[in-house]
């Protein structure tokens, strides 16, 4: 039996935490969500997720604070981290914050699912 790879989503919006649960599962991945970035946190040290797609803006700790504190953690400093945002994120800012990726809201969903794969390659099933 495959393990299929994990994808933390992290955002406050639940209508797109369903949406990206149901989407990376019909594309093989397992996907786990999270509504805060503290339960962010709790979720990448308990799962170990294979790539973190997380939102920029969030109330509390913002997506960017996730990814730094993620990047100070010891053993994390490779996790892939991939910006969810409803505006572009230059080059600059996304090494600055070590995320290695944005996926502009609204999205593709073939470009999504390739940025994924290229971090993570799932079992295909649709």
């Amino acid at each position: 039996m495959t393990s299929k790879p994990i994808i933390l989503v992290v955002d406050d919006d639940l209508p797109i935490l369903l949406l990206m649960r149901n989407l990376l599962r019909e594309f093989g991945f397992e996907a786990v969500t999270a509504e805060s970035g503290a339960e962010a946190l709790r979720e990448v040290r308990q799962r170990k997720p294979s790539v973190v797609l997380i939102d920029k803006n969030m109330p509390g700790m913002s997506g960017e604070d996730v990814i730094r504190a993620l990047r100070a953690e010891p053993g994390l400093d490779g996790l892939p981290i991939l910006i969810l945002s409803g505006e572009p994120v230059p080059r600059s800012d996304l090494q600055a914050l070590g995320a290695d990726g944005a996926v502009l809201k609204p999205f593709d969903i073939r470009e999504l699912i390739a940025q994924l794969r290229s971090f993570a390659p799932a079992e295909q099933t649709a």
